[in-house]
């Protein structure tokens, strides 16, 4: 218990009977990108898996301990690898210059992160995937870095963030509709989102707050309950714990303009490299009807759209079961065809093929 409490581990990797595995890979590492200290986990079941990197959302909100909660079968079949981005989680310091804090800057690291990984474990290509935030800064890489990837998974995926207004519109009618004076007084003194911007990030955090009571974070299941996970991750200390808030903070401060401008209509018009786009039926935050349209609109030969019907915005983490299906199932077979084209691979049939 002392142990969890203080944190700043990795726990064992270990099989559905709890018994740890040998050649198993679960630790974290502190690797410089960009010029600062910059930290990763990465588990999995052996390290002869492709490699699949998670980009968090927020901005600055690390999913390593919801990931390994909601999606910890994708270790039986990748190297799974967690990023703290720049001025998130573990990667931040009071030393971070406000102005490196830049979607240029943060694709940059990701390519560095990349580049040690495919040296590190001796790959070609690896998986990439992100959430919200994540999968925004994804897209960028998958449009840029298409040759290092087998195949790029969005989720939740921004499009073009003006739909911020829908957002907020959604929040005030819920609140209208349930006669809720405290959330409509809240809602209205803040109000609409210019071009998608708030006018400080506390109004964010309300209109945020209204949203999660109003069912359009998340469908079923409680969002608080799926966020506490990101806090609680056993790769942070007790007091990157406490502080978690605090540095999302500084990385919300600093993209968010930056994100909420972008238009992946015209950034990101075509891809080479297979992409999946994944939309929760129930998101108010990033609208599944936006997604589909950007699906229908990119220029890609392997594209696909699919829709979680039971998800809002926490999509991995709310239908983790299908998720994790659609991962190995659907995403995985690109590393398959790798193999029959002659790239050295080392996926066990039999696990691949069980269930």
């Amino acid at each position: 218990m002392l142990k969890k409490l203080v944190g700043g581990y990795m726990p064992a990797f270990k099989d559905k009977s709890g018994n740890k595995v040998s050649g198993a890979i679960s630790k974290m590492e502190k690797l410089t990108l960009g010029g600062i200290n910059q930290w990763i986990t990465i588990s999995g079941r052996s390290d002869d898996l492709p490699i699949l990197l998670f980009l968090h959302g927020g901005p600055g909100s690390p999913q390593t301990g919801a990931q390994r909660k909601f999606n910890k079968e994708l270790e039986d079949y990748y190297l799974v690898v967690n990023w703290d981005q720049r001025g998130a989680g573990k990667s931040f310091s009071q030393a971070i210059a406000p102005e490196s804090m830049n979607m240029n800057q943060l694709l940059n690291d990701a390519h560095e992160l990349v580049r040690y990984l495919l040296k590190r474990y001796n790959k070609n290509k690896i998986f990439l995937m992100g959430h919200s935030f994540g999968a925004a800064l994804g897209l960028l890489f998958a449009h840029k870095y298409p040759e290092l990837l087998y195949a790029y998974v969005g989720i939740n995926q921004p499009i073009h963030r003006t739909e911020e207004k829908r957002s907020y519109q959604y929040a005030l009618e819920a609140a209208e509709k349930k006669k809720n004076s405290k959330a409509i007084k809240e809602l209205k003194s803040i109000g609409f989102p210019i071009n998608g911007v708030y006018r400080k990030i506390e109004d964010m955090v309300i209109q945020r707050k209204w949203l999660t009571k109003f069912n359009g974070v998340t469908f079923e299941k409680n969002a608080l309950f799926v966020n506490m996970n990101y806090m609680l991750s056993p790769h942070f200390t007790l007091i990157e714990k406490l502080t978690f808030m605090k540095r999302f903070g500084f990385s919300s401060t600093h993209l968010w303009d930056e994100f909420i401008s972008l238009n992946f209509f015209n950034v990101v018009p075509t891809l080479n490299v297979p992409v999946f786009l994944l939309a929760g039926k129930h998101d108010r935050i990033v609208f599944a009807d936006l997604i589909e349209q950007y699906y229908e609109f990119v220029k890609a030969a392997d594209r696909h759209y699919i829709l979680l019907t039971k998800s809002g915005h926490l999509a991995c983490f709310e239908e983790e079961e299908k998720f994790n299906e659609i991962m190995i199932k659907q995403v995985l077979p690109y590393y398959e065809q790798a193999q029959e084209k002659g790239e050295k691979t080392s996926i066990d049939k039999h696990q691949y093929n069980k269930g």
